[in-house]
Protein backbone atom coordinates (compact mmCIF):
# COMPACT_ATOMS: atom_id res chain seq x y z
CA UNK A 1 0.00 0.00 0.00
CA UNK A 2 1.45 3.36 -1.01
CA UNK A 3 1.57 6.08 1.61
CA UNK A 4 -0.27 8.65 -0.59
CA UNK A 5 -3.21 6.26 -0.92
CA UNK A 6 -3.65 5.67 2.82
CA UNK A 7 -5.60 8.86 3.42
CA UNK A 8 -8.08 8.08 0.62
CA UNK A 9 -8.34 4.45 1.72
CA UNK A 10 -9.29 5.61 5.21
CA UNK A 11 -11.96 7.90 3.79
CA UNK A 12 -13.34 5.18 1.52
CA UNK A 13 -13.36 2.62 4.34
CA UNK A 14 -15.20 5.06 6.59
CA UNK A 15 -17.75 5.80 3.87
CA UNK A 16 -18.33 2.07 3.38
CA UNK A 17 -18.77 1.46 7.10
CA UNK A 18 -21.14 4.42 7.42
CA UNK A 19 -23.31 3.08 4.61
CA UNK A 20 -23.38 -0.45 5.98
CA UNK A 21 -23.67 0.22 9.69
CA UNK A 22 -26.97 0.02 11.53
CA UNK A 23 -25.55 2.41 14.13
CA UNK A 24 -22.85 4.67 12.63
CA UNK A 25 -22.17 6.25 16.03
CA UNK A 26 -20.59 2.98 17.15
CA UNK A 27 -18.05 2.70 14.33
CA UNK A 28 -14.61 2.50 15.90
CA UNK A 29 -11.24 3.69 14.71
CA UNK A 30 -10.05 0.09 14.78
CA UNK A 31 -12.87 -0.97 12.44
CA UNK A 32 -11.96 1.81 10.04
CA UNK A 33 -8.26 0.94 10.09
CA UNK A 34 -9.03 -2.76 9.59
CA UNK A 35 -11.39 -1.99 6.67
CA UNK A 36 -8.75 0.24 5.06
CA UNK A 37 -5.98 -2.27 5.81
CA UNK A 38 -4.09 0.60 7.39
CA UNK A 39 -2.26 1.24 10.63
CA UNK A 40 -4.57 2.67 13.31
CA UNK A 41 -2.16 5.57 13.91
CA UNK A 42 -2.73 6.80 10.35
CA UNK A 43 -6.17 8.08 11.33
CA UNK A 44 -4.65 10.59 13.74
CA UNK A 45 -1.75 11.28 11.38
CA UNK A 46 -3.99 12.32 8.47
CA UNK A 47 -7.12 13.55 10.26
CA UNK A 48 -6.15 14.34 13.89
CA UNK A 49 -9.07 12.22 15.15
CA UNK A 50 -11.60 9.58 14.19
CA UNK A 51 -14.34 12.23 14.42
CA UNK A 52 -12.55 14.44 11.89
CA UNK A 53 -12.23 11.43 9.54
CA UNK A 54 -15.92 10.57 9.93
CA UNK A 55 -16.82 14.20 9.23
CA UNK A 56 -14.73 14.11 6.04
CA UNK A 57 -16.38 10.86 4.93
CA UNK A 58 -19.89 12.21 5.62
CA UNK A 59 -19.08 15.34 3.63
CA UNK A 60 -18.00 13.20 0.68
CA UNK A 61 -21.12 11.06 0.90
CA UNK A 62 -23.29 14.16 0.84
CA UNK A 63 -21.34 16.07 -1.82
CA UNK A 64 -23.86 15.42 -4.59
CA UNK A 65 -26.67 16.85 -2.51
CA UNK A 66 -24.54 19.89 -1.71
CA UNK A 67 -24.95 20.95 -5.34
CA UNK A 68 -28.61 21.67 -4.52
CA UNK A 69 -27.43 24.23 -1.97
CA UNK A 70 -25.11 25.87 -4.49
CA UNK A 71 -28.00 26.25 -6.93
CA UNK A 72 -30.05 28.02 -4.27
CA UNK A 73 -27.19 30.35 -3.35
CA UNK A 74 -26.77 31.33 -7.01
CA UNK A 75 -30.48 31.73 -7.78
CA UNK A 76 -32.22 35.03 -8.46
CA UNK A 77 -35.01 34.67 -5.92
CA UNK A 78 -35.36 37.32 -3.17
CA UNK A 79 -32.78 37.01 -0.35
CA UNK A 80 -35.16 35.99 2.44
CA UNK A 81 -36.79 33.32 0.28
CA UNK A 82 -33.36 32.12 -0.87
CA UNK A 83 -32.22 31.91 2.76
CA UNK A 84 -35.33 29.93 3.72
CA UNK A 85 -34.88 27.56 0.76
CA UNK A 86 -31.23 27.06 1.72
CA UNK A 87 -32.11 26.24 5.34
CA UNK A 88 -35.00 23.98 4.31
CA UNK A 89 -32.87 22.13 1.74
CA UNK A 90 -29.98 21.82 4.18
CA UNK A 91 -32.35 20.37 6.77
CA UNK A 92 -33.87 18.03 4.16
CA UNK A 93 -30.40 16.72 3.33
CA UNK A 94 -29.54 16.36 7.01
CA UNK A 95 -32.81 14.52 7.59
CA UNK A 96 -32.27 12.23 4.60
CA UNK A 97 -28.82 11.32 5.89
CA UNK A 98 -29.67 11.49 9.61
CA UNK A 99 -28.08 8.12 10.40
CA UNK A 100 -24.69 9.31 9.21
CA UNK A 101 -24.91 13.03 9.99
CA UNK A 102 -25.86 12.65 13.65
CA UNK A 103 -22.45 11.28 14.69
CA UNK A 104 -20.71 14.29 13.13
CA UNK A 105 -22.75 17.02 14.81
CA UNK A 106 -20.83 17.11 18.13
CA UNK A 107 -17.59 17.35 16.18
CA UNK A 108 -18.97 20.17 14.02
CA UNK A 109 -20.31 22.10 16.99
CA UNK A 110 -17.36 21.66 19.32
CA UNK A 111 -14.24 21.09 17.25
CA UNK A 112 -14.83 21.63 13.55
CA UNK A 113 -14.07 24.77 11.66
CA UNK A 114 -16.90 27.29 11.54
CA UNK A 115 -17.71 26.93 7.83
CA UNK A 116 -21.44 26.56 7.20
CA UNK A 117 -22.40 30.04 8.48
CA UNK A 118 -20.24 31.52 5.71
CA UNK A 119 -22.61 30.03 3.12
CA UNK A 120 -25.64 31.90 4.46
CA UNK A 121 -23.88 35.08 5.57
CA UNK A 122 -24.21 36.86 2.18
CA UNK A 123 -27.96 36.12 2.13
CA UNK A 124 -28.36 37.43 5.67
CA UNK A 125 -26.47 40.58 4.75
CA UNK A 126 -28.77 41.08 1.76
CA UNK A 127 -31.81 40.67 4.01
CA UNK A 128 -30.45 43.06 6.64
CA UNK A 129 -29.05 45.88 4.51
CA UNK A 130 -28.69 48.98 6.73
CA UNK A 131 -30.48 47.17 9.59
CA UNK A 132 -27.71 45.06 11.13
CA UNK A 133 -23.97 45.40 11.57
CA UNK A 134 -21.47 42.93 10.13
CA UNK A 135 -21.05 41.34 13.56
CA UNK A 136 -24.82 41.00 14.02
CA UNK A 137 -25.16 39.34 10.62
CA UNK A 138 -22.36 36.90 11.48
CA UNK A 139 -24.00 36.07 14.81
CA UNK A 140 -27.34 35.44 13.10
CA UNK A 141 -25.66 33.14 10.56
CA UNK A 142 -23.93 31.21 13.33
CA UNK A 143 -27.10 31.02 15.41
CA UNK A 144 -29.13 29.65 12.52
CA UNK A 145 -26.58 26.98 11.59
CA UNK A 146 -25.65 25.86 15.10
CA UNK A 147 -29.31 25.81 16.16
CA UNK A 148 -30.17 23.64 13.15
CA UNK A 149 -27.31 21.26 13.93
CA UNK A 150 -28.32 21.00 17.56
CA UNK A 151 -31.99 20.27 16.89
CA UNK A 152 -31.02 17.46 14.52
CA UNK A 153 -28.75 16.04 17.20
CA UNK A 154 -31.44 16.26 19.90
CA UNK A 155 -34.62 15.64 17.89
CA UNK A 156 -36.47 13.85 20.69
CA UNK A 157 -35.67 16.51 23.29
CA UNK A 158 -36.56 19.27 20.84
CA UNK A 159 -39.93 17.59 20.21
CA UNK A 160 -40.60 17.35 23.96
CA UNK A 161 -39.63 20.98 24.51
CA UNK A 162 -41.35 22.61 21.50
CA UNK A 163 -43.86 20.10 20.20
CA UNK A 164 -42.16 20.39 16.80
CA UNK A 165 -41.25 17.12 15.14
CA UNK A 166 -38.11 18.00 13.21
CA UNK A 167 -38.45 14.76 11.25
CA UNK A 168 -41.77 16.00 9.81
CA UNK A 169 -40.93 18.13 6.76
CA UNK A 170 -44.00 20.35 7.01
CA UNK A 171 -43.34 21.16 10.67
CA UNK A 172 -39.64 21.71 9.95
CA UNK A 173 -40.36 24.09 7.04
CA UNK A 174 -42.89 26.07 9.11
CA UNK A 175 -40.35 26.33 11.92
CA UNK A 176 -37.72 27.81 9.58
CA UNK A 177 -40.18 30.40 8.30
CA UNK A 178 -40.90 31.41 11.90
CA UNK A 179 -37.23 31.61 12.77
CA UNK A 180 -36.49 33.80 9.78
CA UNK A 181 -39.42 36.06 10.66
CA UNK A 182 -37.81 36.55 14.08
CA UNK A 183 -34.26 37.16 12.84
CA UNK A 184 -34.95 38.92 9.55
CA UNK A 185 -37.55 41.63 9.97
CA UNK A 186 -38.74 43.16 6.70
Amino acid sequence: MQIENVKELLIQATMKLLKESENPVKITARQIAREADANLAMINYYFSSKDALVNTAVSKLMADRADELKEIINSDIPPKQRLKEFLVTMSDITSDYSDITKPTIPYLLLEGEIELPYYILPMIKECCIDKRSEAECRIIAYQLISFTQLIFYRTDDFLKYTGIDINDKKQRDTMFQGILDIFIND
